[in-house]
């Protein structure tokens, strides 16, 4: 989908004022991203559907994704919490999950997951939202968008937490055209185009943000359609490249390929993919058990 233009006109004013005199190196770097996402071969811009107007499926989607299996553990609870209309709203949300098993709900049994699922919901009933429109509202600033992190809001659970990808992440399940999650995903593109390497600190979070934003732009595409395309590029991507579990195609200087394996797990802190003995993400810095 084609940005709207006065919207475009705003976001590129905004992205000026936020980051002053770095903002033409983002320009260069999201022109960069942009020729080396059109030089992969098997990459195409899809647009990305349009959210139903279901406040339960965005708080479970928002809640589970964080250090789980998307495919095999979140996208099924989804489609579970769509089944239950009452669940459209915060209120109703609420007394659903108080009134069953979560097994019952989404197929999940752990007592954490319903706390984390609870206390969110129980914050934006604190900022006065009950319904889904109201919810789109209250994602749409800047300032909402970091109220919602962890170190403002206090949501923390045992794997749960909002860091920067989690908030922009909320705010790409209600909708907004301009939301794009910097997830491992973007990261490992940003590298293979040369944009930057994976884990650069160079850049902040919301510096690559911007980067992935002014790209779709430059591709004429909304941000949250671009988030949407490099996700389903990854997803075939591995599908088709994987031959075994835990194995990665590495290349070495002298031209051929091999395979070694390596484990990864999920931060405790932003939920993405670390080496297993890393002591701290290299994305959020926070220390690991």
């Amino acid at each position: 989908m084609k940005p709207n233009p006065q919207k475009e006109k705003l976001l590129i004013a905004t992205l000026g004022r936020w980051h002053g005199s770095k903002y033409g190196d983002l320009q260069i770097k999201g022109k960069q991203f942009a020729d080396g996402l059109r030089s992969l071969p098997s990459f195409n811009v899809v647009q990305a559907t349009h959210p139903s107007k279901h406040v339960g499926r965005v708080i479970v989607d928002g809640v589970l994704q964080v250090g789980k299996d998307y495919e095999r553990q979140v996208r099924p609870a989804v489609y579970r919490i769509l089944l239950f209309r009452q669940a459209a709203t915060i209120t109703g949300f609420i007394e659903l999950l108080k009134s069953k098993p979560l097994k019952n709900i989404i197929n999940f049994k752990t007592g954490n997951t319903k706390n984390d699922l609870l206390n969110v919901a129980d914050f934006f009933q604190r900022q006065g939202i009950n319904t889904f429109d109201e919810l789109y509202d209250w994602l749409e600033s800047e300032g909402n968008r970091d109220r919602l992190l962890t170190k403002n809001s206090k949501l923390e659970g045992p794997v749960f937490r909002v860091a920067d990808k989690t908030a922009d992440y909320f705010r790409k399940l209600v909708g907004h055209w301009d939301a794009v999650a910097v997830d491992s995903g973007i990261k490992g593109l940003l590298a293979k185009t040369g944009v930057m390497l994976r884990y650069s600190t160079k850049w902040s979070y919301k510096e690559k943000r911007s980067i992935v934003q002014l790209a779709a732009l430059n591709l004429d595409c909304t941000p949250r359609d671009l988030d949407t395309s490099i996700y389903r590029y990854c997803v075939s991507t591995k599908a088709s490249n994987r031959k075994t579990k835990g194995q990665i195609t590495t290349s070495h200087p002298n031209g051929y390929s091999g395979h070694q394996t390596k484990s990864y797990r999920c931060c405790l802190g932003c939920g993405e993919k670390i080496p297993q003995h890393a002591k701290y993400c290299p994305e959020c810095g926070i220390q690991q058990l």
